[in-house]
C-alpha cells in the first residue's frame, strides 16, 4: 500500500505512513481523483519510485524509473531480461517481430501505460479506470516528450533508451 501511494504521489510529497494510508483510502473512495494529467512517481528514478524527483529540474531522472526500465526490457528484449539475468527466450520477442529496432517516444509512452496498468487494481484491460483515462495518459506522455521545451533533453532521453 505504501509503495502504491509513493508511486502515485512521489517522494517530493513527504508523507507519514498514516498519511499514505489515508491517501490510499481517499483514492479508493473517490475523494482523490487520480487522472491522466498526473505524472506518477514511477516515471522517475529512485527507491522508492520518484525518490530522485527534483522540483527544480523535473526532467532529471524522468523516464528512468525501475518499473519502466523493467517493462521496456520486457518489451524490447525478452521477459527474462527484464530482471537483469540471462535471457531464456525460446522465441523472438514482440519488438523484433514487429520491426521495432529503436525506442521512440511512442514506445516510452506505451511502456508508461503498461506500468500504470500493472500497478492498478484492474485485472482486465479497459481504456477507463475510474477517473483515469489510459488513452489520455498515453497522449500526455507523447506530448510531453515530443513537445518538450528542452530539445536537448528529448535527444538525450531517446539516445539513452537506444544504447
Amino acid at each position: 500500500m505504501t509503495q502504491t501511494c509513493a508511486s502515485i504521489f512521489g517522494s517530493s510529497h513527504k508523507f507519514s505512513l498514516v498519511t499514505l494510508h489515508r491517501a490510499l483510502k481517499n483514492i479508493q473512495s473517490g475523494k482523490i481523483k487520480v487522472t491522466a494529467l498526473a505524472l506518477p512517481a514511477f516515471l522517475w528514478a529512485g527507491d522508492p519510485p520518484g525518490m530522485d524527483y527534483d522540483d527544480d529540474n523535473m526532467f532529471e531522472g524522468m523516464f528512468e524509473g525501475y518499473l519502466l526500465e523493467r517493462t521496456m526490457h520486457h518489451i524490447f528484449t525478452s521477459p527474462s531480461s527484464a530482471y537483469g539475468g540471462e535471457t531464456r527466450a525460446t522465441c523472438t520477442c514482440n519488438a523484433a517481430l514487429h520491426g521495432m529496432t529503436t525506442v521512440e517516444a511512442a514506445h516510452i509512452a506505451y511502456g508508461c501505460l503498461q506500468v500504470r496498468f500493472g500497478i492498478s487494481a484492474k485485472n482486465a484491460w479497459s481504456e477507463i479506470d475510474g477517473a483515469f483515462n489510459y488513452q489520455e495518459f498515453y497522449n500526455n506522455i507523447m506530448d510531453f516528450i515530443e513537445d518538450s521545451p528542452n530539445p536537448e533533453w528529448k535527444h538525450e532521453l531517446l539516445k539513452a533508451w537506444n544504447v
